[in-house]
């Protein structure tokens, strides 16, 4: 799967150590410095060893064995016991990267090409009317993120499944964007539920909710490890009752996460 965005990790699990994640096969080291947040191949090429297990150094990250340095763009930047120029020949490859809604979040392409398109996000992570999500880290599933994805056309599901049988629904492909539009009655909570999620490349799916007088936007985000192994994250964002949300709307958005990540185990 090229040229998409995929949430690596959760942000809190990333601090001043750098960290080590599989992502299509391949490790990637993740580390924040002055000057912001990279990821590069986690591997430095002159002696092989994981640049995860290393520090960072300002703007860059020095491998634990001989000290080479490699900034953001995957280039040597400093070799210790060396003063002429560092080898091209050296450099490792890097990653586009953001810090995006609690999620870090990557680009692949297997060509090393620049993204097409922005990683997902929605204005309502910075409107303090809405509690922000605390990720749940589902760990590896094993199953291929498309038998994941197939979910968004099977209609047939929702009922059995999840107890919200459709009364209404739809598909609409928008270049890089897969989107459903169904509702029908919510058993659960005896209501109804209108819901509107889409699909930004084939890892990153946001839904809004909206039932009872709740509005939720839900994430899941699926990731793969390897082939056939993925690696899941899931959230809630909710509407507060004030301009301020509040204590008694953070305790209702744990309990909607809560039952939403219920539904979604319900698919396994």
């Amino acid at each position: 799967m090229d040229d998409l965005w995929h949430a690596v990790a959760r942000s809190r699990d990333l601090r001043r150590k750098p960290l080590r994640v599989m992502f299509q096969g391949k490790g990637i080291v993740l580390f924040r410095h002055a000057s912001g947040l990279s990821a590069l191949h986690d591997q430095c090429p002159h002696r092989l060893v994981e640049l995860s297990k290393g520090r960072v150094v300002k703007d860059t990250i020095e491998c634990p064995y001989h000290g080479w340095r490699y900034n953001s763009e995957g280039d040597v930047d400093d070799i210790p016991y060396h003063d002429g120029p560092c080898p091209k020949s050296a450099s490792i490859r890097s990653y586009p990267v953001v810090d995006n809604m609690g999620c870090i979040m990557a680009w692949y392409d297997a060509d090393g090409r620049a993204p097409d398109y922005d990683a997902p996000s929605l204005p309502e992570w910075d409107d303090p009317q809405w509690v922000r999500w605390e990720l749940d880290h589902l760990g590896e599933l094993e199953i291929h993120t498309q038998e994941i994805l197939d979910n968004m056309a099977d209609v047939r599901h929702l009922g059995p499944t999840h107890g919200a049988p459709s009364e209404y629904f739809e598909n609409e492909f928008i270049d890089h964007i897969y989107v459903q539009r169904q509702g029908g009655p919510m058993q659960l909570y005896e209501t109804y539920l209108y819901t509107t999620t889409w699909y930004t490349g084939p890892g990153i799916l946001l839904s809004k909710q909206v039932f009872s007088g709740n509005v939720i936007f839900e994430l899941i985000a699926n990731t793969p490890v390897d082939d056939g192994l993925t690696k899941c994250f899931h959230g809630c964002l909710f509407k507060g009752s004030a301009a301020q949300a509040t204590e008694e709307d953070r305790e209702t958005a744990k309990q909607a996460q809560a039952g939403a990540l219920e539904a979604f185990g319900a698919d396994f």
